[in-house]
């Protein structure tokens, strides 16, 4: 099993974000590229109210993530989403910095009504070394 710490290293050596896959309301998947922000056991992105993922998880919250590939690197996570929409946990979040990049060039501002984040908590994830003769690193949140 891996740390929680060893798991992050792995994500961000990789990329600044990841893949996020959710569900339609029909069943239908729905695949949208997200910028990722780590913090305790959790990670964190930023989506539109009126976005499709934003809608996919009002009513559904289970997701799963794919970081990019590399011949030598695979990981995938499934976790629980939340939205988040009170203002005060927004603005908190907001200058908390947790993503990693400027949110004023996509949002504008804090008080854009449009502005939610997303808290994933995973539970479970999986770090492939590319060589199919090892068996994958796994990661658990109670391990």
């Amino acid at each position: 099993m891996m740390s929680w710490d060893e798991l992050v290293a792995a994500c961000t050596e990789l990329s600044d974000g990841a893949f996020l896959a959710t569900v339609q309301a029909d069943g239908r998947p729905h695949v949208a590229w997200v910028a990722v922000g780590f913090g305790d056991g959790r990670l964190w992105t930023a989506t539109y109210a009126s976005s499709q993922k934003a809608l996919n998880l009002r009513h559904h919250n289970d997701v799963a993530l794919h970081w990019p590939e590399r011949p030598d690197r695979l990981i995938f996570m499934r976790a629980s989403a939340r939205l988040v929409s009170d203002r005060d946990e927004i603005a908190r979040l907001w200058a908390s910095q947790v993503l990693p990049y400027d949110l004023a060039g996509f949002f504008g501002s804090v008080d854009n009504p449009e502005l939610l984040f997303v808290e994933l908590i995973p539970y479970r994830a999986s770090v492939h070394d590319g060589d199919p003769s090892h068996p994958a690193k796994q990661w658990r949140p109670d391990d």
